[in-house]
């Protein structure tokens, strides 16, 4: 079976890569791939176990060294149809110069520290580009500069906490409070890389802002007086009553003393004399 029938799940296993705590991979080291000649014929395969072989390899022909462990190798070919990756036999290819080796099994202590900070999400300087990527991901900012000791790169990272704050509003005519959560700054670092590798780690000083959330807005509650309203019907239709004029008395109110009645001071005696004014 020869390395084309890799093309389909091959170039697709890119995607879906495995990759093993024990297993030093070149890019995450910042290395570049070592090309090898294969000395006998062998099999690149999909797992570590030797199984699922995705094609064969004939002596002579050249992969690339992208993942470096002890038996078995990590490699890359180049198809017509495209890239495969697999495993293969550090037998089967040629073996590494002695300052290869040396510099890869040095690479290999090195990453025993390293992958472990990667899981805790921690910088440490020493630190290429790709592991810091792999241990807190892109910066918020970068900028970039030329020295006399090499290209320096600085990367803004911001961190953040939520602190809770209340909000009330009227809602439907009844007050309601919330609690709510809001994006604060709460501090930041700055990484700067010389030549690619993490050189120095401080604190961050007026980096960007987080968008906050406005400030809590308390609506007051409107005191409503209820004014009670009788309705009155005319011709089917309901009306407000009629107004009242000012300082006129209720029909069957007793008189207040010295009020004159004026209906009553009209009103003529049984004699044809005008009566005298009610007291």
């Amino acid at each position: 079976m020869g390395l084309l029938l890799a093309a389909a799940c091959g170039v697709a296993a890119l995607a879906d890569e495995i990759r093993h705590n024990d297993v030093l991979y070149l890019d995450e080291a910042g290395m570049k791939p070592i090309p090898l000649k294969a000395r006998v014929g062998t099999q690149i395969t999909f797992s570590r176990g030797a199984s699922a072989a995705l094609g064969s390899l004939r002596a002579g022909q050249t992969v690339q060294l992208i993942g470096y462990a002890e038996r078995r190798y990590y490699v890359e070919k180049q198809i017509a149809l495209g890239k495969v990756r697999g495993w293969v036999d550090a037998e089967a290819l040629e073996p590494l110069t002695l300052e290869q080796r040396a510099v890869l099994d040095q690479q290999c202590e090195r990453a025993k520290t390293i992958k472990p900070a990667i899981a805790r999400h921690e910088v440490l300087i020493g630190m290429t580009q790709p592991e810091v990527l792999a241990a807190v991901g892109q910066p918020q900012e970068k900028s970039g500069s030329r020295t006399a000791q090499g290209d320096e790169e600085t990367w803004g990272y911001v961190t953040y906490r939520y602190e809770p704050y209340t909000q009330s509003s009227l809602v439907n005519g009844y007050y309601v409070t919330q609690t709510l959560n809001r994006k604060v700054v709460s501090g930041g670092r700055e990484v700067v890389f010389r030549n690619g590798v993490v050189t120095a780690i401080r604190a961050k000083e007026g980096g960007a802002q987080a968008q906050e959330m406005p400030p809590p807005v308390v609506v007051p509650v409107p005191v409503i007086i209820p004014q009670p309203v009788i309705p009155h019907r005319h011709g089917g239709r309901v009306s407000p009553p009629p107004a009242k004029k000012p300082g006129t008395p209720p029909k069957g109110a007793p008189t207040p003393p010295g009020t004159i009645r004026f209906q009553d001071a009209k009103k003529p005696a049984a004699d044809g004399k005008t009566a005298a004014p009610t007291p």
